[in-house]
């Protein structure tokens, strides 16, 4: 069965229709919708999370990232993480992304912010930010120089350890939210699941 999905981004709507099992973030994706992720859709922050305005019951219940990522007050008001959210049952349903203000600040914003910030000070202190930053990069240059020989013999032992490993079904479970997690008798692919 099919999913009618309608996206509220500010003033514009997108709409269209996804297959059941398909993840929120997948939705995302395939109508057009940039969600940022600064975990890359591993469960590990909030930056994808969005409203479920309309469908909620159409929906895979709470996995343990968001119990963990989102606030109470965020879940009661009705906010899922689209990495972790899956549509299981047919219907209608109605999303829109959380507003940058009410989640955690993305590299990218936080370095758009950082331009801004420097772009507004005065010669002097760009030349004390640039030098501070100078010294920084200096001192972190020593420590990686000092460090390489440990680095090599590290990769040398890691190369030797994974030989011959191949990236099995266990290790892609793994990856999953534990909730949907395939039992033994599920007959699903292992590229019907967010990556």
């Amino acid at each position: 069965m099919s999913v009618n999905v309608e996206w509220k981004v500010g003033d514009e709507r997108r709409g269209g229709v996804v297959a059941e099992g398909t993840y929120i973030w997948d939705a995302a994706k395939r109508l057009g919708v940039r969600l940022p992720a600064e975990c890359e859709g591993r469960g590990e922050c909030d930056t994808c999370a969005v409203v479920v305005e309309e469908g909620a019951t159409l929906l895979s219940g709470l996995t343990q990232a968001e119990r963990t990522r989102l606030s109470p007050e965020r879940l009661a008001a009705g906010e899922r993480l689209a990495c972790q959210a899956k549509v299981e049952r047919g219907g209608d349903l109605v999303l829109r992304p959380v507003p940058a203000t009410e989640r955690a600040e993305t590299t990218d914003e936080a370095a758009k912010d950082l331009r801004e910030e420097f772009r507004r000070m005065s010669l002097r202190k760009k030349f004390a930010a640039l030098a501070g930053m100078e010294a920084d990069m200096a001192y972190e240059t020593l420590l990686r120089v000092a460090d390489i020989p440990f680095a090599v013999f590290g990769k040398g032992l890691d190369l030797l350890a994974s030989r011959g490993r191949r990236l099995s079904q266990a290790e892609r479970e793994v990856q999953r939210p534990s909730e949907h997690r395939a039992s033994p008798t599920d007959d699903k692919g292992p590229g019907e699941q967010p990556g």
